[in-house]
């Protein structure tokens, strides 16, 4: 079975490279594969190339009970005949078509449900995400009607996501946070999630609450070397990062800045682990 970041890794070549945030951390991300074949979206189609042909064909079929001619014609001007375009399922079903060779031409709604497991509302998962975890928009009939996928982390620690947006942004790099995903899951029908190695947590306090087993790896490690919240007591490993905890690594960084080449791991049994490092 294809490993799942292969495709991250295909995905990403196709994003627009000025939707990448500085000091962005990309499965597999290279200046020089990064952004290397940005592709435009057209609903409705899989790795198609934009003549004005299919562009009008777009137009009527589709875009004209939506949008106004201007506004179409406007967003579609960057369109050459010699381009590519994708919608947003569109963009794995390439992935499947023309390098696996499994000709694949299916919805985010069928992606979600036949070939994810663990998967739910993002709301109610406690899970930490794993890198190629596809993220899903339902409609208002509970319908996902828009799928990205986890492809990495901002310079703040914040999770990326890679999705064929929409017509007027194409494929993109875009924060986890800012966007409305409603579900979210594995596709283990299609891919191994096994990583080439794990990605690393920021610890801070956040909301929502960062949470997880790498967080209960942490409290277990501070505990076990002493670091105690401001009141001296030690932390209940309970696997949520809040004010306590963020207080006792506070103490383990200050008991640190002054030693070189100090580099602390712990990796737990999923994609997450921490790292400290002062040069």
């Amino acid at each position: 079975m294809t490993n799942v970041l292969d495709f991250i890794r295909w995905a990403l070549t196709h994003v627009n490279p000025n939707t990448v945030p500085s000091g962005a951390v990309l499965v597999g991300g290279t200046a020089t594969n990064v952004g290397a074949e940005p592709w435009h979206y057209l609903y409705g189609t899989v790795k198609s190339k934009t003549t004005a042909a299919r562009i009008e064909e777009r137009w009527r079929n589709h875009y004209s009970k939506t949008w106004t001619r201007e506004a179409y014609d406007r967003a579609t001007a960057a369109m050459s005949p010699d381009d590519y375009a994708t919608d947003c399922q569109g963009l794995l079903d390439a992935y499947l078509t023309y390098e696996l060779g499994e000709k694949t031409d299916v919805n985010a709604d069928y992606n979600y449900r036949k070939w994810c497991t663990g998967k739910g509302k993002t709301r109610e998962i406690e899970r930490p995400y794993k890198l190629g975890e596809a993220v899903f928009m339902a409609n208002s009939k509970g319908k996902m009607s828009h799928v990205g996928w986890v492809c990495g982390l901002d310079l703040d620690g914040e999770l990326l996501v890679v999705e064929a947006r929409g017509l007027s942004y194409g494929v993109v790099v875009t924060r986890l946070e800012d966007r409305a995903w409603t579900h979210r899951g594995l596709m283990t029908k299609k891919f191994d999630y096994k990583e080439d190695k794990p990605m690393a947590t920021k610890f801070e306090v956040i909301k929502p609450m960062l949470k997880g087993d790498g967080v209960k790896a942490m409290q277990n490690a501070l505990n076990a070397n002493g670091y105690t919240d401001d009141n001296g007591d030690a932390l209940e490993e309970d696997g949520k990062w809040g004010a306590k905890s963020q207080a006792a690594f506070r103490k383990l960084l200050e008991a640190h800045t002054q030693e070189s080449n100090i580099k602390v791991t712990v990796n737990d049994s999923e994609m997450f682990s921490w790292q400290i490092k002062h040069i």
